[in-house]
């Protein structure tokens, strides 16, 4: 999948509700994704008392190796950008594979959260995987990161065991 794209097919993950839609992500996406992903960083290294440029250096390094680990561990996977009434809010990072999709990475801004968003990308992703006759949704949730733990519990996740040191796996039968 590339582009936006299954298999030469647009890849159709439309919320029921009309302000919030996503896009592929682009070239001009990139400032968003590291803004995105310092906002949501910030918080989780500043509770740990650190501060000043040492963390804009840690999560620039974690930036880098995250991009590198997502490419190198799935290199099909597709981008995508949430917007609400048209300002980017979020990305969904989504890898396809014939009997289920792995939500790879979704991440809201900080403000976005807990306003329903998540919630309604998860119902609409589920939608269009189940359009396309997909058996599951699975993901992987850093084990204290309990608001999104609780989330994909509440839409009908399962654990299914550790991903590694820090996370744990999830699927979502849709059979």
């Amino acid at each position: 999948m590339r582009d936006g794209m299954i298999d030469g097919a647009p890849l159709d993950i439309v919320p029921d509700d009309p302000a919030l839609r996503l896009r592929p992500a682009g070239p001009n996406d990139e400032p968003f994704i590291r803004r995105l992903f310092e906002e949501v960083r910030t918080g989780q290294f500043t509770a740990t008392g650190l501060s000043g440029p040492i963390v804009g250096q840690i999560i620039a390094q974690q930036f880098r190796s995250q991009a590198a680990g997502y490419a190198a561990q799935f290199p099909g996977a597709i981008s995508l950008i949430v917007t609400q009434d048209a300002a980017a809010i979020g990305r969904l990072l989504l890898h396809c594979e014939s009997e289920h999709w792995h939500i790879i990475d979704i991440a809201l801004l900080p403000a976005d959260c807990g306003r329903g968003a998540g919630t309604k990308i998860l119902d609409a992703l589920e939608a269009s995987a189940r359009q396309q006759g997909l058996g599951a949704l699975t993901l992987s949730v850093l084990a204290d990161n309990s608001a999104a733990h609780r989330l994909y519990l509440r839409r009908g996740f399962a654990e299914t065991g550790q991903a590694g040191a820090a996370h744990i796996a999830m699927k979502k039968g849709l059979a």
